[in-house]
């Protein structure tokens, strides 16, 4: 009869501790709801993505990397970007119900807004007052800077993959500068960044 295998030595008292790494706390429907109202209600002037990516990562729902894939996915996908990024944001957290909860919190502010402003704007003779139209104006301004927040963060994650920057670039000389087709030049760089990191040999499985 064999003798029984002596047991691990315990660690030196002086090694390095590392703690467990904390369980990810999904949000509930009820959750979606209200974050992504409020972010729809502080998101006056544009800039929802930027309000979007402060709520979830702060909230640790998504990394970094999460919200780049998402928020590309979005831009790719018709209609509006920040009703899709709320759709795709919820379904990766919730499945198809945090999509329809994400959704009604992000529409339901503006939707409110909008009547309002449509009834009062309806009973006033040529429109906007010119100082508010002005205000607005300077709105746009500021719009511009948050939604800048939002594609800064993605700017850094596109530096860490295989030919982004001139992917990225490329997309901006065909779509900003020569003013071609969106769907033509999505179409090559997609198939470009399909070729860049189709799997190597060494990363199969």
């Amino acid at each position: 009869m064999s003798a029984p295998a002596a047991p691990p030595p315990a660690p030196p008292e002086d090694a390095p501790h590392h703690p467990p790494a904390p369980v990810p706390v999904m949000p509930t429907h009820a959750d979606l709801l209200r974050v992504f109202a409020g972010v729809a209600m502080v998101g006056i002037g544009g800039g929802l993505p930027a309000h979007m990516r402060r709520a979830a990562l702060g909230r640790a729902w998504m990394t970094e990397l999460d919200f780049a894939e998402t928020y590309t996915l979005a831009q790719l996908t018709p209609g509006p970007n920040a009703v899709n990024l709320a759709a795709m944001i919820g379904a990766r957290l919730r499945g198809w119900p945090g999509a329809l909860w994400a959704v009604v919190g992000v529409l339901t502010p503006g939707l409110i807004a909008m009547l309002a402003v449509t009834v009062v704007t309806l009973g006033l003779p040529g429109g906007l007052p010119a100082p508010l139209q002005s205000a607005l104006r300077g709105a746009a301004c500021a719009a511009l800077a948050v939604m800048l927040t939002a594609a800064l963060p993605v700017l850094r994650v596109v530096g860490g993959l295989r030919g982004g920057w001139p992917l990225a670039l490329a997309t901006f000389a065909g779509i900003g500068l020569l003013r071609l087709d969106l769907l033509p030049v999505l179409a090559v760089v997609l198939g470009a960044g399909l070729i860049l990191h189709r799997p190597r040999p060494q990363e199969q499985p």
